[in-house]
């Protein structure tokens, strides 16, 4: 059994390409976010309603109202489904009208915009069914509960679905509002937006699916270009490992939990829901190099000792202050009389550490600079993996190499001039030459 999230749906022309894929991949339960134009009708209806401007509330209601009855004319056919997706509007924007006439609540807030990420996903599984597919809104506000730490309550979902299960078991296909739950307290609520593709694995988790399909930005990922998925392959331990090191690339309890889960990890681009970019499993495909990542505007910092402290002690004092302003460091490599590290910075934080260290080093800073991080099999045993890594890229200046740290990720720092020239050679020599 299949679990598809989709990120973005922005327009008609993505619905199209949403419904080509769910055509395609046969997926029991979709997860999908508001339509980009309902998002931002939800968030002028917050803004007018909190200033006290009902009018303008009302009339964006009537603009969400043209605008729904517009896609199903667009979408469904079907005289019979075109009614009943009508009345389901008409009952919503009912609904909308009533509650904005209550004084500003942020929990009636809540219940607005669940109204409308229904709307949108019921507008889904109207366009679905239109196709022939027994599609149904999966109304996650009724058994998807978060904690007080604002994580997912696996325990009571997995009580309370199986009622709602029951009560539907004749329904093929389930399409579920991104985010959208309950809290503790049994009162509507959302989960942050960072966690979508957790969102997503929870659910996948609790339908006990074999893998999920998780569409999201990958514009910083270089894969095998013929996609045989043995050669963009990784396992859990490389793709936490990655996501560890500060690169993003998923939630980090998404690999947790889908590695308890026994549940496969397959990631697509937003702008191509066809093609596979990574594959996370258990399984080790066994080869080098499978993919490679970059992380643009990073610092590389140099902080030279001026002998004020021991050695022991300024390491202490550098992880103390960069403990202190919650930076993310990339990597760190050191010597007898320097430490190097790339950061995650503004350029005011890297100002305010300058201040506070000036007393022990001398910090040498450059914030144009990239991080290539290349990920696969790359343990020491691995003879000459890391020699013909070093030698694809000789005639590009490197700043920084962090080799050992771990078994599946190479990191070099190099300056963003040079990205692109350094990316070329690597993908030339470990994706495109094992391919052919």
């Amino acid at each position: 059994m299949k679990v598809c999230k989709f990120e973005k749906i922005k327009d008609e022309a993505e619905i199209k390409q949403i419904i080509n894929s769910i055509q395609k991949e046969r997926p029991y339960v979709i997860v999908v976010p508001v339509l980009t134009q309902l998002q931002e009708w939800l968030q002028n209806i917050s803004i007018s309603w909190f200033q006290d401007e009902d009018e303008d509330s009302h009339t964006t209601i009537r603009a969400i109202t043209k605008y729904c009855f517009n896609m199903t004319d667009h979408f469904i056919i079907n005289p019979n489904l075109n009614q009943e997706m009508k009345v389901i509007i008409q009952r919503c924007v009912e609904n909308l009208h009533n509650l904005v006439e209550d004084k500003a609540d942020l929990l009636i807030d809540k219940i607005i915009k669940a109204e409308v990420y229904k709307l949108s996903s019921n507008l889904l599984a109207f366009c679905l069914r239109e196709r022939g597919m027994n599609a149904k809104m999966l109304d996650t506000s009724k058994f998807m509960q978060i904690n007080l730490e604002r994580k997912p309550d696996i325990p009571y979902i997995q009580e309370n679905i199986e009622q709602y299960l029951n009560e539907n078991r004749t329904v093929e296909l389930f399409i579920a509002p991104l985010s959208l739950c309950k809290n503790i307290y049994g009162e509507i609520d959302f989960m942050s937006e960072a966690k979508n593709d957790y969102y997503a694995t929870v659910l996948a988790s609790i339908f006990k699916a074999d893998e999920i399909v998780l569409s999201t930005e990958l514009d910083n990922i270089y894969a095998n270009q013929d996609s045989q998925r043995e050669e963009h392959s990784l396992t859990y331990e490389e793709a936490e490992n990655l996501i560890n090191s500060g690169v993003h690339l998923l939630y980090t309890d998404c690999i947790t939990l889908a590695s308890r889960s026994k549940l496969v990890i397959r990631l697509t681009d937003t702008n191509d829901l066809i093609t596979e970019r990574l594959y996370i499993s258990s399984e080790d495909t066994g080869n080098g190099v499978k993919a490679i990542l970059t992380q643009d505007s990073v610092a590389f910092i140099r902080f030279n000792s001026l002998n004020v402290l021991p050695g022991y002690l300024l390491m202490g004092k550098l992880l103390e202050v960069i403990s202190k302003y919650k930076i993310d460091v990339v990597s760190m490599v050191s010597s007898n009389v320097s430490i190097s590290m790339l950061l995650n910075a503004s350029h005011d934080t890297l100002r305010i550490i300058q201040r506070e260290l000036h007393k022990y080093v001398e910090m040498v800073i450059d914030e144009n600079m990239s991080a290539i991080h290349i990920i696969g099999a790359l343990h020491w045993e691995r003879t000459q993996m890391e020699s013909k890594i070093m030698d694809t890229i000789k005639h590009i200046p490197i700043s920084l190499i962090a080799y050992g740290g771990s078994d599946h990720c190479f990191t070099l720092s190099v300056h963003s001039n040079d990205k692109n020239k350094l990316l070329h050679s690597l993908s030339q020599h470990f994706l495109e030459v094992q391919s052919a």
